[in-house]
């Protein structure tokens, strides 16, 4: 099945509650795929719908969880009290994680940073040994100016061989006839 890709980054991050940055990370993870069209990202529409859903069931579940848990308490009172502590020990834990997770795609994009600015220095060296606009702007010209003088040559010696054709093309119509006036005083005589 083709994916339809024709979701922008701006619209998913406002559909998904999201920002931008975070539907690059989803991009760069390889969540959500894309298509470059016209220097624009689309993303696919199922996977953000895919993605959207996933959203609503963690939420759904978040907040069942929270209503079961005041449920609880209600009911047991201390024992509740622990399960409390061990829900906010829980959600701590996945803060956390999270935090971690944040902290490993920064460093990742550090590097991403420290390549391209590699790569960036590496150009610009390499511009600086090119050859610079004004030499370049009249070499160009040069060439033009060359160009056009050996286009004027060939149509001289085109026009030289046209001559050079019609003067082989009279001698052999004269030869031809001095053949024929000849052959016919031979006869004759």
């Amino acid at each position: 099945m083709s994916k339809t890709y024709n979701v922008t980054r701006e619209v998913a991050s406002k559909s998904l509650n999201i920002s931008t940055r975070t539907i690059d990370r989803y991009i760069k993870s390889g969540k959500l795929s894309y298509k470059k069209i016209a220097n624009k990202v689309l993303l696919a529409k199922e996977e953000v719908l895919a993605l959207k859903q996933e959203f609503a069931t963690l939420h759904q579940e978040l907040n069942t969880e929270i209503i079961n848990q005041s449920n609880t308490s209600n009911n047991t009172g201390i024992a509740h009290k622990n399960d409390l502590e061990d829900a906010i020990d829980q959600k701590v834990e996945k803060f956390f994680l999270i935090f971690k997770e944040k902290e490993k795609m920064l460093e990742e994009k550090n590097k991403v940073i420290f390549v391209l600015q590699q790569r960036v220095s590496e150009l610009e060296s390499k511009i600086q040994h090119m050859i610079a606009l004004p030499d370049y702007n009249k070499e160009k010209q040069e060439a033009i100016i060359e160009k056009q003088k050996l286009e004027e040559k060939i149509g001289q010696l085109k026009g030289m061989i046209k001559n050079e054709k019609l003067k082989n093309l009279i001698f052999i119509w004269l030869s031809l006839i001095f053949i024929i006036v000849a052959g016919f005083f031979i006869f004759q005589g």
